[in-house]
């Protein structure tokens, strides 16, 4: 098959917002989609700034060289919105030759990542140039071909996106079922009926300044559970996951859960908690339920027999973090280890983790649903190159 040059197929379209006609202002995630902007707008002119029309994309060509990828993304809205006025905005001018979807899915491959990146200039920054992006070149089969690959790859999307809502679902159900027992004292009695409607006892705790159920009392995190920091990288690790290193390395970061890459021994044992505990993250709590190897700035968490883990993490979520009062920005396992955190009776804790294990049993289970599809979706965008 043969490979068409990009920029016979797209044009480039500058259509400013002269007339403040739109103020939604989007940004591109470095994962390829629309994300609204972080971007402070306040006095900006926002005449200057390009507007976006449903099925034309958009790139940031600024950093391809330093960041290894280029941001790009299709908008599927409704509505247009804007963009920065450094973004290139363009449209396919052969839609009945080139699907828009599936030159997104062209841009999503890894391998045209790394292709941008020797297309890119001698700037630091490694700016791409529009000629350069234009002269680059993608396979074009048949309009009916490109639109079964595309309707394949959105099955599997589809379903990826399937799972998060439902783990979204499911992790809101557990957040209200802690809040239902550990906030507004609602646990099930001995009776069976919720505890402080029916009449439960609650005498005031000084140290957590509120009324707690009797029998309840006050602990130092640091008491019931072993806190410890992440040390340096794996000697043997890798970025890609193989049979030999499949053990996950995570780090101090938020994208897709922390994962820095793969190791071939753990060094925890799980279930076991993990805290970001440096940078603007700080306070990013996972709950893991499989063996890892955590690193620097990652803190990690593992409840003993006197508390139970779902609780705990629980609990972890809603902590505040003062950074502002932690060393340069950091949180330190002091500082964790002196947290105070109600204890409830262990009756109550066991029958909590035993009604909760099966939400997170769930999540868990899509969320490995989820890691295979996700590789087969990096099969199907693998395949593009050998279309017939």
């Amino acid at each position: 098959m043969s490979y068409k040059r990009i920029g016979d197929y797209i044009k480039r379209i500058s259509i400013k917002n002269k007339e403040d006609k739109f103020n939604r202002l989007l940004g591109i995630n470095i994962n390829k989609y629309f994300m609204p902007s972080v971007a402070n707008v306040v006095g900006t002119d926002l005449s200057k700034y390009k507007i976006v029309k449903p099925n034309q994309f958009a790139c940031n060509r600024m950093h391809v060289g330093r960041d290894y990828r280029l941001p790009i993304a299709v908008s599927k809205e409704k509505e247009p919105f804007i963009v920065s006025p450094a973004y290139d905005v363009f449209e396919v001018i052969k839609p009945n030759e080139l699907d828009i979807n599936y030159l997104m899915m062209w841009f999503s491959r890894p391998e045209f990542d790394r292709n941008t990146w020797f297309y890119t200039d001698t700037d630091v920054r490694g700016k791409l140039g529009w000629d350069s992006f234009c002269d680059m070149e993608l396979p074009i089969p048949s309009i009916e071909k490109q639109r079964q690959i595309v309707a394949e790859y959105n099955t599997v999307s589809n379903r990826i996106k399937l799972n998060e809502q439902v783990n979204q679902k499911l992790e809101e159900t557990a957040q209200a079922l802690y809040k239902h027992w550990f906030v507004d004292f609602e646990f099930p009695n001995e009776a069976g009926k919720p505890y402080k409607s029916s009449g439960g006892k609650l005498v005031y705790n000084e140290e957590l300044d509120k009324d707690i159920p009797v029998g309840w009392s006050e602990v130092k995190l640091g008491e019931i559970a072993n806190i410890f920091a992440g040390g340096d990288k794996p000697s043997k690790f890798t970025k890609t996951k193989t049979d030999e290193f499949k053990i996950p390395v995570f780090s101090n970061s938020s994208v897709n859960k922390g994962i820095f890459g793969y190791t071939d021994k753990p060094k925890v044992l799980i279930p076991s908690i993990t805290v970001s505990a440096r940078g603007a993250i700080i306070g990013y709590t996972v709950l893991r339920v499989e063996p890892f190897y955590p690193i620097i700035r990652l803190m990690v968490i593992s409840s003993n027999e006197d508390v139970v883990t779902n609780y705990l993490y629980e609990v972890i979520c809603r902590f505040n973090y003062d950074q502002s009062a932690s060393a340069q920005g950091q949180l330190t396992s002091p500082e964790m280890k002196s947290k105070i955190i109600l204890k409830p009776k262990k009756l109550i804790l066991n029958s909590y983790q035993k009604l909760t294990k099966i939400i997170f049993k769930t999540i868990y289970r899509k969320e490995f649903q989820s890691h295979k599809l996700q590789d087969l979706q990096s099969l199907l965008l693998a395949k593009m190159t050998k279309v017939d």
